[in-house]
């Protein structure tokens, strides 16, 4: 009788052990699903199919967040998404002519407190609160706009 015992409670901790892994994986995947969920709630897609824009959301931006911890549960993005995002692109910017025309100009010529043109497609799915903290630092020294003409204060994701 002991064996058995014995042998059961090996494998309740052999199947323990595995089930934490089993759990954070799931928990990513659905992290990386409500993400997708959420870029696909603001997508415009006309010539391709519901499956390859899911594929590409899912591959260029929710696993590469997700592997960061960029993700929160209710698909949200942290704002270090957007801040990355931002980093990681070419020295060109683009700077906001007052009759509503852009330019393309070094990013050296607005860092002297000229005004900002944001990309904010992920800033729409960023909380707001984390949003309004992030616009509030860059307005301290610049006029900010929004590239697609969302008013500043419409940005951030709701949860």
């Amino acid at each position: 009788m002991r064996p058995r015992i014995a042998l059961a409670a090996i494998l309740l901790v052999v199947a323990g052990c595995g089930s934490g892994e089993d759990a954070s994986e799931d928990a990513a995947a659905a992290r990386i699903e409500g993400c997708v969920e959420r870029f696909l709630e603001r997508a415009e897609s006309a010539d391709l199919s519901e499956a390859d824009v899911r594929r590409y959301l899912e591959s260029t931006y929710c696993t590469p967040f997700e592997r960061e911890g960029w993700i929160y549960e209710d698909g949200t993005l942290s704002i270090a998404a957007h801040v990355a995002l931002e980093e990681s692109v070419s020295e060109q910017c683009v700077k906001a002519e007052s009759d509503g025309e852009t330019e393309t100009v070094p990013c050296e010529e607005l860092e002297a407190g000229g005004p900002l043109e944001l990309d904010c497609a992920i800033l729409h799915l960023v909380p707001r609160d984390e949003v309004r903290e992030y616009l509030a630092e860059l307005e301290r020294s610049r006029e900010v706009s929004c590239d697609d003409g969302t008013a500043l204060d419409r940005l951030g994701a709701r949860p």
